[in-house]
């Protein structure tokens, strides 16, 4: 059976919830509002073995090296075949999670792609799911 993961902050509930409504196996979300790297860095880890996981991290932490090491931290913790990360509307914070991407030869996301009111949060996250999906 195919597993799926979505872990991060509120991009991540949202992107979880807008593929789990269109996806007939349901991914696991491990994801809060306003979650920082170093917090998902204590959660617990689920002990599946993924096939794919959405990370949505970054926005709610300063950009640079600290952030590296933390992202790097969570993506040498959790093994996937597949990982997508989505890169976070501030530019800062998204070349500092592409450059962690492209060291592990992820995919991104780019949520600035996608219309915002707030530049946090996408407004229609079934456009991201749909991008997520492909």
């Amino acid at each position: 059976m195919f597993e799926c993961l979505i872990l991060g902050d509120s991009t991540g509930v949202g992107a979880g919830q807008a593929i789990n409504r269109r996806y007939a196996q349901q991914c696991d979300v491990q994801a809060v509002e306003r979650a920082t790297a170093a917090q998902i860095l204590t959660w617990r880890k689920t002990g599946k073995d993924y096939g794919a996981c959405v990370f949505a991290m970054g926005s709610n932490d300063p950009a640079g090296a600290a952030l590296v090491t933390k992202l790097t931290k969570i993506r040498t913790s959790l093994c996937f075949r597949r990982v997508i990360w989505l890169l976070p509307y501030a530019r800062p914070q998204a070349y500092t999670v592409s450059s962690v991407a492209a060291r592990f030869g992820d995919e991104t996301v780019d949520l600035n792609r996608f219309e915002t009111r707030d530049r946090i949060h996408p407004r229609n996250y079934s456009q991201v799911a749909s991008v997520l999906l492909r």
